[in-house]
């Protein structure tokens, strides 16, 4: 019998010491020279291939980077140094690939000691340092040429959602103002049908720097790139009706 327990004894042992080591402590703390943890979205649904990226607080181009699999879960070992965690996402919303950088639950750097870092995909809000800027897209909107209101500021933005936002998430309509006079920030990303009215008047819009007709009601997309200008942007331009 005694030799029988021994032998089982021997076995666990052995498959033990042939588990995968996945950087993962089952009490959730750091494991030391592995980052891990999971990355969802705002509903608390797990995501897949988001790409995890950590990158040396020092030295430029200095990296390591994994993608999350299907549970949304990833583990990475690291070398000695000082790092930071970034979870960036490229979802294709209405033909378009988009950049997106996701929000950490901690957002400090971290050493060979590990660390575990979870992230949510949010469509608005401030980015924390190291990063900068908001979750949300941008719209900026400009004049047609001899055709200002005296105080831009005061243009009333409405954004009607056309369908799902970016993260599949239902939007709601959005009554806005440029606090700057040519610039709206935060603006969750998504297919928007949008108006502007001034002093009670409607304003007519287009795309901006194009030949398009003007509009009283223009539906936008946030475009991931407009030449060197801005990522994840919409560029308006008005005239008075």
């Amino acid at each position: 019998m005694q030799h029988i327990i021994a032998s089982l004894l021997f076995i666990s042992l052995a498959a033990a010491s042939c588990k995968k080591d996945d950087g993962e402590n089952s009490n959730g703390d750091p494991k030391k020279g592995y980052v891990t943890g999971k990355v969802r979205n705002s509903a608390g649904a797990p995501l897949k291939g988001v790409k995890i990226l950590i990158d040396h607080s020092i030295f430029y181009n200095s990296n390591m980077s994994t993608s999350t699999g299907d549970d949304g879960s990833y583990s990475i070992k690291i070398r000695t140094g000082s790092w930071y965690a970034f979870a960036e996402h490229y979802p294709v919303y209405n033909g378009k690939k988009y950049h997106i950088y996701l929000e950490p639950d901690n957002s400090d750097g971290f050493g060979g000691e590990g660390a575990v870092r979870n992230f949510t995909w949010k469509l608005k809000g401030v980015k924390e340092a190291p990063l900068s800027g908001y979750f949300g897209g941008l719209v900026t909107f400009d004049n047609y040429i001899g055709e200002s209101v005296p105080n831009e500021a005061d243009i009333t933005w409405t954004f009607t959602p056309v369908g799902p936002l970016i993260d599949g998430s239902a939007g709601q309509t959005l009554t806005l103002k440029a606090e700057d006079g040519w610039q709206i920030k935060d603006v969750p990303m998504g297919r928007y049908k949008v108006k502007a009215t001034y002093g009670g008047n409607i304003l007519q819009l287009r795309k901006w720097r194009t030949e398009d007709v003007f509009v009283p009601e223009l539906t936008i997309d946030f475009e991931p790139e407009i030449a060197a200008q801005c990522n994840n942007c919409a560029m308006l331009e008005y005239r008075k009706t």
